[in-house]
């Protein structure tokens, strides 16, 4: 696997197109991963505080076991929180940087657009759902997606994913065998293991800043190993404008997005909260 330091958009290409992964190091700020993370803690905290749980304030390992904490008084909270996270301005204005998508210009995809929202991948032992998946098992983003052929991912860490701690696990070069048989398995993708027998996984460790650039055909999982703590990282998928049958299948896009009907809550809103949030402040000025 290729790691770019000084290479040129022909190399980072090469290097996809050969491995179907490229790492680039240090790509963002160092304070932008930390920036995003605090945002993403500081939804959870809403809830800790809300259920009056200790240490929603801490950061660190304090943090992590009153996020653990939340899990298990209340896992509706969490989980809406979870969900939040993916709609945070700062997480898109992440995605869309004209430097993430110039970089994605220099290795084919030369009018990149969004597949699907961002994901916030959110790994501990101690946030597993029940029955639910908590690692992703082997897969290909492409099934999903169904888009262009040359369809990317961009996936960085914002907290070290090293060799210990849950990192992205991928097979160099399988993105050359195209799209793969699928069995059932709770994430809803996941390759047959005959598909991919005698294969190996390597392990890409990234650091907060780094930045994993890999094939929607390429199979890859969430590491097993992983201590204490809770391991954050955050991906986007692209899809290429100017890949011919990408056109030519009208621009498929398999997600369904839309409202329900009926209301989630009965009774909201009431006066009492309209009033509160529209009422006169200036006092009759």
């Amino acid at each position: 696997m290729t790691y770019s330091r000084g290479m040129d958009d022909t190399a980072r290409r090469r290097a996809l197109n050969e491995d179907g992964v490229v790492i680039l190091r240090n790509f963002f700020d160092g304070t932008e991963p930390g920036d995003l993370v605090d945002a993403f803690r500081e939804i959870f905290r809403q809830q800790m505080r809300r259920h009056d749980l200790a240490a929603a304030d801490n950061t660190g390992p304090a943090f992590d076991r009153a996020l653990a904490n939340l899990f298990q008084k209340s896992m509706p909270s969490y989980l809406a929180a979870a969900k939040l996270t993916q709609y945070l301005p700062a997480l898109h204005r992440l995605g869309v940087s004209e430097r993430l998508l110039g970089t994605l210009s220099g290795l084919g995809l030369r009018q990149p657009v969004i597949s699907t929202r961002p994901v916030v991948h959110i790994v501990s032992e101690a946030l597993k759902v029940p029955g639910g998946y908590h690692r992703t098992p082997p897969h290909q983003d492409w099934r999903s997606v169904q888009g262009s052929l040359d369809a990317v991912v961009a996936w960085l860490p914002l907290v070290s994913a090293a060799a210990d701690n849950a990192p992205l696990e991928v097979i160099p070069g399988s993105h050359r065998n195209g799209l793969l048989p699928s069995e059932p398995h709770a994430f809803g993708n996941c390759v047959q293991a005959a598909a991919i027998e005698g294969e190996t996984f390597q392990a890409i460790e990234a650091e907060p800043g780094d930045l994993v650039i890999f094939s929607m055909f390429l199979v890859h999982r969430t590491g097993a190993a992983q201590g204490d703590g809770v391991r954050w990282a955050v991906s986007f998928r692209y899809n290429n404008l100017d890949e011919p049958s990408f056109a030519a299948r009208d621009y498929p896009n398999p997600y369904i997005y839309k409202p329900r009907d009926d209301l989630l809550f009965d009774g909201v809103p009431d006066r009492v909260d309209l009033d509160r949030i529209f009422g006169d402040e200036t006092n009759g000025d």
